[in-house]
């Protein structure tokens, strides 16, 4: 073969394996996945922190924190691994006129292409739940108002978490008075409104749930596993043996069960106050990871843990 067909055989083959990949790939595969990250995930204060996947990515939202810019309100993270978040935007640029103090726990859910982000505030006198909306996940968000403040038997409603289940949408919180409790009040359709009576579900009633100087129930957020309702939920002193407990239920509205392994996530193994926490998916749904807070010399900061399920257990950290 002549030097010339020679050449023009050594094109033609490599032209053949880039058009009908034949032979070595030009470029290797991406190597696999490996499992979700847990442990410490973002060093900074992040309480009370809440995690969505949108848009291609994992958005993590929290309560104000001293760090972000000037006047902004509720932290807003992204991550495309769970191991790398960078600070991208906040849920308000300025507070809310009526929000004066006490901004807390963001909790955000999306409906056909709009995001809700749930939140509480003081509006000077009770702590009160408002709502606000926005076309991404990064905001900004526009307030659409305050929910609630309390009812006839208990004032200052705190760390707001919604459900959408079965056609309907509920709104879990904490109760500051006559005592620390968690209920549960159905939603409008349009997730902007109240639509029915509040209902208490959980109160203190279990030893782990009583701190050196406070004891509650609070930091709701529920989900749905295995046809059933689980109500995860922190309780103790925030400031000293912060845990998480669940409770399960075959209704959204209650009544819950306190599970008889609680608290489910507590301090030891290097973590200081535990809590705050909400759940998510990741890995495309295969596993269920839950966010949380956890004290460390820069604040409460973010952290992340597997969770398991077994018949009506729940494990975390496995």
């Amino acid at each position: 073969m002549s030097g010339l067909s020679l050449l023009l055989s050594l094109l033609l083959s490599l032209l053949l394996s880039a058009v009908f990949g034949l032979g070595r790939p030009l470029v290797a595969p991406a190597a696999a996945a490996g499992p979700p990250p847990t442990g410490e995930v973002f060093a900074q204060d992040f309480p009370d922190p809440m995690v969505i996947h949108a848009q291609g990515a994992y958005y993590a939202y929290a309560t104000q924190t001293a760090w972000e810019r000037p006047g902004a309100v509720f932290p807003i993270l992204r991550s495309t691994d769970l191991r790398n978040w960078s600070y991208v935007s906040d849920v308000f640029p300025q507070p809310p006129g009526w929000a004066v103090r006490d901004r807390w726990a963001p909790s955000v859910v999306e409906r056909d292409g709009t995001y809700y982000a749930f939140y509480g505030a003081s509006d000077g006198g009770d702590h009160c739940l408002a709502v606000a909306t926005s076309a991404s996940p990064e905001g900004p968000f526009q307030d659409r108002g305050m929910l609630s403040c309390g009812d006839q038997s208990g004032r200052g409603y705190i760390d707001p978490a919604v459900l959408l289940a079965g056609g309907g949408a509920y709104l879990y919180f904490s109760v500051d008075e006559p005592h620390h409790s968690i209920s549960v009040q159905p939603l409008s359709g349009d997730l902007l409104h109240l639509a029915g009576p509040r209902r208490e579900l959980l109160t203190v009633s279990q030893p782990w749930e009583s701190g050196p100087g406070f004891a509650t129930n609070e930091g709701p957020y529920p989900v749905v596993h295995g046809g059933r309702y689980y109500l995860f939920y922190s309780g103790n002193d925030w400031r000293h043996d912060y845990a998480m407990g669940v409770a399960s239920s075959s209704s959204p509205t209650g009544p819950f069960v306190k599970s008889s392994a609680n608290p489910v996530l507590h301090a030891g193994d290097g973590l200081a106050g535990p809590g705050g926490g909400s759940l998510f998916q990741a890995g495309g749904g295969r596993t269920t990871m839950l966010a949380y807070h956890a004290w460390t010399p820069a604040g409460r900061t973010l952290h992340l843990a597997t969770v398991c399920w077994s018949g009506d257990g729940v494990r975390v950290g496995c």
